[in-house]
């Protein structure tokens, strides 16, 4: 007797146990469904490159992010003089004394309020001897890159190397226009020979 009501009692405790309504399951289902559709519709294709809401790589390609002129010239400049003349002022602006290259960080010809030197040496180019923040350079001889440089092209990288902000808080001139290069090269444009430190005085006098 007591063996049927242990048995009786072991049978109500399993089916109180039981397994997960069926409710559940239908949740679950319900839930994975919903997740598929999400991941499907927000997961960008599992691309690392996309992020939510865009659909694809395609859509993330075709954002444009809205740069102003003043950005866009100091990008230009910089890709200007890293390769044209990061070899020898050195990515720094700090050149190499020992190569007789001089500094662009801090160069009176760089940093006066007008650009026509720094105009007039990119046009041209410079034979020394040049004093730079009180050294001498007597082996200068920077050859002229006006051929290769537009005047839009020399006003970005003369903006660059006068903004640039990593060099000193002295670089934070106005940008250089094209009306600016364009009016000195004419002014020069007969000229053939790199310039001295003392012609470029004398060719512009009011930059002292």
């Amino acid at each position: 007797m007591a063996a049927k009501q242990n048995n009786e009692e072991t049978d109500t405790a399993n089916a109180e146990v039981g397994g997960p309504k069926p409710w559940v399951f239908v949740l679950m289902v319900l839930t994975l469904y919903w997740a598929i559709n999400y991941l499907d519709g927000h997961g960008g294709g599992f691309n690392a490159k996309v992020y939510a809401p865009h659909k694809d790589a395609t859509v993330v390609a075709s954002l444009k992010v809205q740069k102003t002129p003043e950005e866009q010239a100091f990008e230009s400049g910089a890709r200007i003089f890293r390769g044209i003349c990061a070899a020898c002022h050195q990515p720094n602006g700090r050149g190499n004394a020992n190569a007789g290259y001089p500094p662009l960080v801090d160069s009176e010809w760089v940093l006066n309020d007008s650009p026509s030197w720094a105009i007039a040496i990119v046009s041209k180019g410079l034979q020394g001897p040049i004093e730079v923040a009180g050294q001498i350079y007597n082996k200068v001889a920077m050859p002229t890159q006006g051929a290769a440089l537009s005047d839009e092209d020399i006003a970005n990288v003369i903006s660059y190397i006068r903004r640039n902000s990593d060099w000193g808080d002295a670089h934070n001139l106005p940008l250089v226009t094209t009306d600016q290069v364009k009016a000195v090269r004419e002014t020069i444009a007969d000229r053939s020979a790199p310039w001295t430190a003392a012609e470029l005085v004398q060719q512009f006098p009011d930059e002292q």
